[in-house]
């Protein structure tokens, strides 16, 4: 009878360790209930300045707890904006990454409130050896050669920002090693004043970049123009032009009055009693 009442324990206590173990297996299995949020996000990969479609977006759940900063939950607050920055498939699209509607799409909706965009003419010398590429910051030196022959150097503009380089405005595009052709025209992000400067300096003498790190913002003091003289290369001396040849008619005029006066004639008196004669010497 003990014996019997002993296997009675250990049967209910080991089906009690199993439907415990069953409660626990079940409990550490069983999916979490998810506070998941719509998030717009892109349908493909798109390139800075794209007008988005609603087509080209889709909605994605993410936790709430991971909700990036600036999420849009809805397909029509994004639609109709154009792309700041590239987006890739998949990828959220935050306020951040979009223009305000109505700024236009392409390099037009590129351009900030109150700035001006101005293109320049370039080679690969003044164009940094085609280093420059479209956000990258510059600086701009005008360089004006004088009547003399002697030239001088300033920079005008500091901390530009590129908007183009040639029609590429998306930094990210990959350009084709086969096309051996440059981009001659750079555009620049410019103030209304700036524009103006830019654009009487281009018509004044040559223009050069000079490619910032994207790290430095300093705008240093304005400093005077760098002359030949500071290059340890004397001022040229311009030469005095020749003098004119005088005309036959010209020496035979200073001939004719350097020569001296003609002697007056010599003239004698002879009286034969009360005769005159007179006899002209020459």
């Amino acid at each position: 009878m003990q014996r019997h009442r002993v296997l009675i324990v250990f049967g209910i206590a080991w089906l009690s360790a199993l439907l415990l173990s069953w409660w626990v297996f079940q409990r550490s299995t069983a999916p979490e209930a998810r506070d998941v949020v719509p998030v717009v996000a892109a349908v493909q990969d798109m390139p800075l300045g794209r007008r988005l479609q609603a087509s080209d977006l889709k909605l994605i759940g993410i936790d709430r707890k991971n909700l990036p900063r600036g999420f849009i939950s809805k397909i029509a607050d994004a639609a109709d904006r154009s792309l700041a920055v590239p987006v890739a498939v998949n990828e959220p699209v935050l306020t951040g990454k979009l223009n305000a509607k109505g700024s236009g799409e392409g390099l037009t909706s590129l351009i900030e409130p109150g700035t001006r965009a101005v293109s320049v003419q370039v080679n690969e010398i003044s164009g940094v050896s085609g280093f420059i590429q479209p956000g990258t910051r510059v600086d701009i030196l005008f360089t004006r050669v004088f009547s003399n022959g002697d030239a001088a150097t300033t920079t005008i503009l500091q901390n530009v920002k590129v908007l183009a380089y040639g029609r590429q405005i998306d930094p990210a595009t990959k350009v084709d090693p086969r096309d051996t052709t440059r981009p001659t025209v750079a555009t620049l992000l410019v103030t209304q004043d700036e524009a103006e400067r830019l654009v009487l300096a281009g018509q004044r003498g040559r223009i050069h970049f000079s490619l910032r790190n994207g790290l430095d913002d300093q705008v240093a003091d304005p400093s005077e123009p760098v002359k030949s003289a500071d290059l340890g290369i004397p001022e040229p001396v311009k030469p005095k032009p020749p003098e004119p040849q005088p005309t036959p008619a010209q020496i035979a005029k200073a001939v004719a009055a350097a020569a001296p006066p003609p002697k007056p004639p010599r003239i004698v008196r002879i009286y034969r009693g009360d005769k005159l004669t007179e006899v002209t010497l020459k």
